[in-house]
């Protein structure tokens, strides 16, 4: 079903159907309200994803010039600092005193989120790779692994969970590096989202079309993204284009920007991450060093929200700015690749046409829990009463189907020496 098919079908029980926005946006809240809960209540088999995480190996780094009271860190020759933003937002080692590093300008340069505070000098670095972030639509972690083609000594293999009091308790050790064997739970990192941004209409050509656009801007630290400042709307002219003023921030903040734009009259509800067109590099991703004022020129015209508009550019996928973080335990001694599985939140649907991510056959579940939540606010205890019924039905029929189960099987697979051991071969429900 899709997102209007829902609307459609609570609106014939309802006998009330009005083509009001509004009242629309209402009910599309309503469906995404349970449709997120629906996905974080239990470890449906629909509602988990596996991704691979890199795990990298601590970074040493020779004559590092450092600057009492300055947050600019530099290294000589052809530069030692990664430059795809792996570094950004971990730790930095110097003189045994730690320091997160904001941002990589450069090879050659890059910022901490605070002072040096030490006398300056060309002292050695290390970078510990300490923390792991998880991708922004992760609700929970379920398993950690480290797979290989054949399960080998040296490799971690299914890695166990360690809690937080158990981390704490036992006092482990923060610099120990090794063959990690454990995963912790760190703080959670979120990204406050930037004030509204400001936008005025530039004269430019003829044959732009009537318009009105809505823009919004968002932060990204360390490949995280905040959430959408509020939204500032702009009414153009036929020979108007938008141009936005974008201000410097301080480097120690390591926050580089997106800007984001739709056009509800042309069919474009969601947002979409688009460059602009005065300078010619076409960025799509602004540093914190960035300023001035910024045009977007064919990219807005009306005759631009087109179909291919939607394949070109990339939607804002309605994060939140919250990302879970793990740690291994010891810390890893070479690079690894984990397999990470995870419960996971679904993009908000926004366009009629979006489409829950689980099985259709379950689809109607949304409606019954969205006319529930209806009928409680309309004061209907008995309709309410009577969805919330069919609500449980369906959740039985869900679970029944799509919640994971232990697997009653045998299986053999080579061990150390050639010999084969029958293994039990169990997925547990969920990692605590």
């Amino acid at each position: 079903m899709k997102l209007s098919e829902i609307r459609e079908y609570i609106g014939n029980i309802l006998d009330y159907q009005p083509s009001i926005t509004s009242y629309q946006n209402q009910l599309n809240d309503i469906i995404n309200e349970n449709y997120f809960k629906l996905f974080s209540e239990k470890p449906f088999t629909f509602a988990q994803k596996q991704v691979l995480v890199d795990a990298t190996k601590d970074l040493s780094l020779t004559t590092v010039t450092v600057i009492q009271n300055s947050a600019k860190i530099e290294t000589g020759g052809t530069g030692q600092f990664p430059t795809d933003g792996s570094m950004d937002g971990q730790v930095i080692d110097i003189l045994d005193v730690e320091y997160t590093v904001a941002w990589v300008a450069s090879a050659t340069v890059a910022y901490l989120t605070s002072a040096y505070v030490a006398a300056g000098g060309t002292p050695d670095a290390t970078v510990k790779f300490r923390y792991l972030d998880m991708p922004q639509d992760c609700v929970e972690i379920m398993q950690v692994l480290k797979r290989s083609m054949q399960m080998t000594p040296a490799e971690p293999g299914r890695m166990v969970p360690v809690t937080r009091y158990e981390d704490e308790y036992w006092n482990l050790p923060l610099n120990e590096v090794n063959i990690p064997n454990y995963w912790v739970p760190f703080d959670d990192y979120s990204l406050v989202p930037p004030k509204a941004p400001t936008i005025t209409a530039v004269t430019s050509g003829s044959g732009r079309g009537a318009r009105t656009l809505e823009f919004a801007v968002s932060y990204v630290f360390a490949g995280r993204e905040s959430a959408l400042s509020p939204v500032t709307s702009i009414v153009l002219a036929d020979t108007q284009i938008p141009a936005l003023t974008i201000t410097a921030i301080p480097n120690t903040s390591g926050m580089k920007r997106r800007v984001y734009v739709r056009c509800t009259e042309a069919g474009i509800n969601k947002f979409y991450n688009i460059p602009e067109s005065s300078s010619g590099n076409a960025l799509l991703e602004y540093l914190p060093t960035s300023n001035g004022t910024l045009q977007y020129a064919t990219d807005t015209d009306l005759t631009s929200f087109n179909d291919s508009f939607e394949l070109t550019y990339t939607a804002y996928d309605g994060v939140d700015g919250n990302v879970q973080r793990i740690r291994m335990y010891p810390r890893q001694d070479q690079d690894y690749e984990l397999t990470v599985r995870y419960m996971y939140r679904p993009k908000k649907l926004i366009d009629d046409a979006d489409t829950p991510e689980f099985p259709s056959a379950s689809h109607h579940v949304l409606a019954y829990m969205s006319l529930r939540d209806v009928f409680i606010k309309h004061n209907n205890e008995q309709q309410a009463t009577l969805y919330d019924r069919k609500v449980a039905q369906e959740m039985l029929k869900i679970e029944q189907r799509y919640l994971n189960s232990i697997a009653k099987r045998y299986i053999k697979r080579f061990m150390d020496g050639g010999r084969t051991d029958p293994v039990p071969l169990y997925t547990p429900l969920i990692q605590t």
